[in-house]
């Protein structure tokens, strides 16, 4: 402005100078607004990304509308998936936002690029770019220990644990490394003291013999105890091998789901769980859907064994102890009890043990024992008389067990306490 100057030509610049100020701060803000949109859907496309290499998707992006977006010129590396193995069976919502932001905060650390999937379950499968060497063993360990140091110290009641696979030769491949990651990962489980697994050459050769009678029996076993966490972690990896194995054929992988829930089905049914858990997988045209609608019947059957062992078997198991309560002068056994209850003696046996500390035998001849001290304190029933009225039909036996159980025979208990 030149002087001098009237006051209303001030008070115009002023408010130029204002209203130019205001539009810059409007301008810059918009410009934050789209840098954060930007950055968000760009999360978004590489986790699109991450999930179209793990479950091979067809997409309507191709490489070049991937190479729009993510920089894939150096298309070289490896999967890792990472576990957070909580003591929490059903963490919330932002407990799991914590992990993956941790995770986030982690990787950044690091010295290769890498692509970040999303949360799934208890899992994030991370593609990570590398280059130099062939096998890059020993950088993918050291990318192992890395991740899990500095993670690690930030959970509470939480153990990080990753798989990684072998070093791939573009991201096409990438599906193969991560089923090698999902496979390491569950030899980690399997073996104490380790938080990591490095595929290689070793464990190939390992993994060739490798024949899925336990991940069946782990499945199983998983599933009876409604543990579901447990149960999809083995699916993953039993799914993988029977894709390998059929040589990813549609049919032949339907056919092998269905078989599965029809040993699901015989297994749960000798434990007393009496819904029918088969399915027909026909009307899925892909191997992935296969997957997905095996993995969310198999998660629900879980829930639902899950459920009915906290409710069911309690109930039963103490109309089971009532039972003993009140017929043990009768001649009772495991096998016909578990017909009445419709358990096998097995799952019986082995049900009463884990809620009563005690074996079925062991809590009936504990019964038996203390109404016969009560008998022989009362001093008027012979020894034989004792025995028949507490479910013993040889005397002989009888004393034999009283002395194991009390250190005396049934005879010399009565003479020291009469």
């Amino acid at each position: 402005m030149l002087k001098p100057s009237k006051v209303q030509e001030v008070l115009d610049a002023f408010d130029r100078m204002a209203a130019e100020v205001e539009e810059e701060k409007e301008q810059m803000q918009e410009k934050q607004d789209i840098e954060q949109r930007l950055e968000r859907a760009s999360s978004l496309v590489e986790m699109d990304f991450v999930i179209s290499l793990m479950m091979d998707h067809v997409h309507d992006f191709n490489q070049d509308d991937w190479n729009d977006w993510l920089d894939l010129d150096d298309q070289q590396g490896f999967a890792a998936v990472f576990y957070f193995q909580a003591e929490e069976r059903k963490p919330d919502r932002e407990q799991k936002t914590q992990w993956y932001q941790t995770l986030k905060r982690a990787l950044a650390t690091q010295p290769y690029p890498y692509f970040v999937g999303p949360l799934i379950g208890f899992q994030i499968p991370v593609f990570v770019k590398y280059q130099a060497g062939n096998t890059g063993l020993t950088e993918r360990e050291n990318f192992a220990r890395l991740m899990i140091r500095t993670v690690q110290h930030q959970l509470d009641n939480c153990q990080l644990c990753v798989g990684i696979g072998s070093v791939v030769a573009n991201f096409q491949h990438f599906s193969k490394s991560y089923e090698q990651a999902i496979y390491t990962l569950e030899m980690v489980e399997k073996r104490s003291g380790s938080a990591y697994l490095v595929y290689s050459k070793q464990l190939e050769d390992k993994r060739k013999n490798f024949v899925p009678f336990d991940l069946e029996k782990d499945l199983l076993e998983a599933v009876k105890n409604g543990d579901t966490r447990k149960g999809l972690e083995v699916f993953e990896a039993y799914f993988q091998w029977i894709q390998k194995s059929v040589n990813y054929q549609v049919e032949l992988i339907q056919k092998a789901m269905e078989n599965l829930f029809i040993v699901l089905t015989r297994a749960t049914k000798e434990f007393g769980f009496g819904e029918d858990v088969q399915m027909n997988f026909h009307p899925y045209e892909t191997a992935m859907q296969v997957k997905q609608a095996a993995k969310a019947h198999l998660q629900t059957v879980m829930e639902e064994i899950s459920k009915w062992r906290t409710n069911g078997v309690q109930g039963i198991l103490i109309q089971v102890k009532g039972y003993l309560d009140s017929h043990y002068q009768d001649a009772v056994s495991l096998e016909g009890i578990a017909e009445k209850v419709g358990l096998s003696s097995y799952y019986l046996s082995k049900l009463f043990k884990e809620h009563f500390g005690v074996t079925f035998v062991e809590y009936l001849t504990n019964i038996r024992i203390q109404k016969a001290k009560d008998f022989l304190l009362d001093g008027s029933k012979p020894l034989k008389e004792i025995a028949l009225d507490i479910g013993y039909k040889d005397p002989n036996y009888f004393s034999r067990v009283f002395k194991k159980e009390v250190g005396l025979s049934p005879s010399e208990y009565r003479n020291k306490y009469i």
